[in-house]
């Protein structure tokens, strides 16, 4: 990897550390729905996700996500299970990102990412409860349950729908990408003005 992607892939991987973070961050006032049922602003590296080109970058979404968490994880203690929610961070944002392919402003598309990235989430870490105690199956199906309906219904689907198009085409190419699925938006990509260049006036001395 060349050292102009690496830089990308480190910007990309940050920006969406650091807007998950404080995402996360500001929806700690929500109470958590017992038990394990919380909100988690999955709109955030799913639009991501849909936006930048699809191999690295998108990884780089998924770990910015995981690193997102793991900060917050700093600040209230780590649990036993944060590995795990770890690992379904990653899975859940590259399919989100590839399930999008070459449409990201396809609304069907982007609901089937957002629901398959939170139900994808909420069953790998769900799961820990059934690793650590198979009597709490029954609780584990409730979790994952809800947490898909909060991540990617609630904080995925509704917010996404007007996001992805609002940051068409200028998020993507302030990161140095291309828009994704190019030759079939190119209508909808905004103009970005460029400066002229005029000619200096020459001084007299």
């Amino acid at each position: 990897m060349d050292p102009v992607d690496s830089s990308r892939m480190t910007i990309v991987a940050v920006l969406c550390a650091t807007t998950f973070f404080l995402a996360l961050t500001l929806l700690e006032a929500v109470p958590e729905i017992p038990v394990d049922i919380d909100a988690k602003p999955f709109f955030i590296p799913v639009a991501l996700a849909a936006l930048v080109p699809l191999g690295r970058p998108v990884f780089a979404v998924a770990i910015g996500a995981m690193g997102g968490e793991f900060l917050r994880d700093m600040l209230e203690g780590y649990e036993i299970d944060d590995v795990i929610g770890a690992f379904g961070y990653v899975v859940a944002f590259v399919a989100a990102g590839y399930l999008v392919g070459d449409r990201p402003l396809s609304k069907v598309r982007l609901t089937v990412a957002a629901l398959v990235a939170g139900a994808l989430h909420a069953v790998i870490e769900a799961s820990s409860l059934v690793l650590f105690d198979s009597e709490l199956l029954s609780i584990a199906v409730y979790s994952a349950i809800g947490n898909t309906l909060a991540d990617g219904l609630l904080l995925g689907v509704f917010p996404l729908l007007g996001l992805v198009p609002l940051l068409y085409g200028r998020i993507d190419r302030y990161l140095g990408f291309e828009p994704r699925g190019l030759a079939r938006h190119a209508d909808l990509v905004p103009q970005v003005p460029r400066a002229r260049l005029e000619p200096m006036e020459e001084t007299t001395r």
